[in-house]
C-alpha cells in the first residue's frame, strides 16, 4: 500500500469511527488530526475533496463510486475521499466542517436550508424515489398484498408494523409516512417507525425478528428479500408511484464557504460526475461488471436483479431539471404541513436550491 493510500485509508476511518461515536462533535475534533498529516505532492492537480453519505455501499452513491473506480475525477486531477457514516441526515457534519460534499436527498437539503444554513445543492445524479419498503413475505401474503397492488392498499399494509429506517427526517422515513398517508393513517400513531443504523444491521433486525420491515436501498432490499424472509412492498425503481416516477433522490450538497473556496474542485466534481454517469448509459456492461465486485455477497441470479432493477435510477447527466425540482418542493410541502410545520416558503425556486455554476460549467467542458 502506497503512502498516499495510507493516508487516505485512515482519514476515511477516522470520519467513520468519529461518525459513530457521536455526529458532529466528533467529526469537528478530528479536523485537527486531518490537518496534521503529511499530504503527498500532486503535481498540477486540485488536490482532494471529502465527499460523506449516509451507507458505505448502495446503488444510490454507486455512480460516485464509478466515477472513482474510472479515474473520471483523477483525470481532472481531483481526489474524491469516501466516507459514510451510518446516520439518515448529516448536515451537522457538513456545516462544521468535516466533509466537503455531502450527497443525499434534496428534500433533506432544503429543509435545512428553511432553517438559514449555508447549505446549497451543485447536482442530482439520481432521479427515482429509490428506496424500497419490504416487509416479511408471511405478513404480505396474510394482508392478500403486493408489490402490484394498489397504492393505498400498500400503504395500509404497514398499519401495526415495526418498520426500520435511517432515522427521522431522512428519505426512508418520509416514504414510508408518505405511504401510510396515502392510506390515511397517521404514521406516528398506526405504526412503530425505528431508526436502525446501516444495512447490515437492518438485515440482522429482520432476521431475529425485531422488525416487521424496513425502508433502504438497494441492495440491502434484495438482500432481505434472499435472506430474511423479505418481499417488496414498494420497488421504487421499477414501480414507483405515479406521483413519484421522476423525483430526484440523491443530488450533492455544499456550503457557502465549499462554495466560495473550491470552485474548481467543484467544477471537477460536477464533471467526473456527469462522465461516470454517461458511461453507466452508454456502456452499462462495464458498468455491471464493476458493481459485480462491489456488491459482494449477492448471488448471481439476485445480483442481476438487482442490476436490472437499479440501472434507471440514474440521470443522463447531473443537471436538475424544473420538472425534478417541482416534484421534491410537492413532497415536501405535505411532508412538512403533516407535522405541523409551515410548508415550503412561497418564492422558493430551483435557482435558491441549488448553484449551477458548477455543473453547467462542467457541462460545457465535455460538450
Amino acid at each position: 500500500m502506497t503512502a498516499f493510500n495510507r493516508i487516505r485509508l485512515a482519514r476515511r476511518e477516522m470520519l467513520e469511527a468519529a461518525a459513530s461515536l457521536g455526529g458532529i462533535a466528533a467529526l469537528q475534533g478530528m479536523g485537527t488530526v486531518f490537518g496534521m498529516m503529511a499530504k503527498p505532492a500532486q503535481a498540477q492537480g486540485l488536490g482532494s475533496v471529502t465527499s460523506l453519505r449516509s451507507t458505505s455501499k448502495s446503488w444510490l452513491w454507486a455512480a460516485e463510486d464509478y466515477g472513482v473506480a474510472r479515474k473520471h475525477f483523477e483525470g481532472s486531477g481531483l481526489t474524491v475521499e469516501q466516507a459514510s457514516t451510518q446516520r439518515g441526515v448529516n448536515h451537522d457534519a457538513l456545516i462544521g466542517g468535516a466533509a466537503d460534499i455531502l450527497l443525499g436527498s434534496p428534500i433533506q437539503n432544503m429543509r435545512v436550508q428553511f432553517r438559514n444554513q449555508p447549505v446549497v445543492l451543485i447536482l442530482s445524479m439520481v432521479n427515482k424515489f429509490a428506496s424500497n419498503i419490504v416487509i416479511r413475505k408471511e405478513i404480505a401474503d396474510r394482508l392478500g398484498v403486493t408489490e402490484q397492488s394498489p397504492l393505498e392498499a400498500k400503504g395500509a399494509a404497514l398499519k401495526g408494523l415495526k418498520i426500520g429506517t435511517t432515522g427521522s427526517g431522512g428519505g426512508p422515513d418520509q416514504l414510508v409516512r408518505w405511504a401510510m398517508r396515502r392510506a390515511g393513517l397517521n404514521p406516528t400513531t398506526d405504526a412503530q417507525l425505528t431508526p436502525v443504523r446501516g444495512g447490515a444491521a437492518m438485515i440482522a433486525a429482520m432476521e431475529r425478528q425485531q422488525i416487521d420491515g424496513f425502508c433502504l436501498s438497494s441492495p440491502t432490499s434484495d438482500i432481505a428479500i434472499q435472506r430474511a424472509g423479505a418481499t417488496y412492498l414498494f420497488n421504487m425503481a421499477t414501480n414507483p408511484p405515479a406521483q413519484l416516477a421522476d423525483f430526484p433522490y440523491i443530488g450533492a450538497a455544499v456550503t457557502q464557504e465549499t462554495l466560495r473556496n473550491k470552485g474548481p474542485q467543484l467544477t471537477a466534481y460536477c464533471r467526473g460526475i456527469a462522465l461516470a454517469l454517461r458511461q453507466i448509459h452508454q456502456d452499462p456492461a462495464d458498468f455491471k461488471a464493476w458493481s459485480k465486485g462491489w456488491f459482494e455477497g449477492m448471488t448471481d441470479a439476485l445480483f442481476n436483479v438487482s442490476f436490472d432493477n437499479n440501472v434507471p435510477i440514474y440521470q443522463r447527466d447531473p443537471v436538475p431539471t424544473q420538472a425534478g425540482f417541482q416534484a421534491n418542493v410537492e413532497f415536501l410541502d405535505e411532508d412538512l404541513k403533516s407535522i405541523g410545520q409551515p410548508g415550503v416558503p412561497d418564492g422558493y425556486t430551483l435557482q435558491k436550491a441549488y448553484d449551477l455554476r458548477f455543473v453547467e460549467q462542467a457541462m460545457r467542458q465535455l460538450g
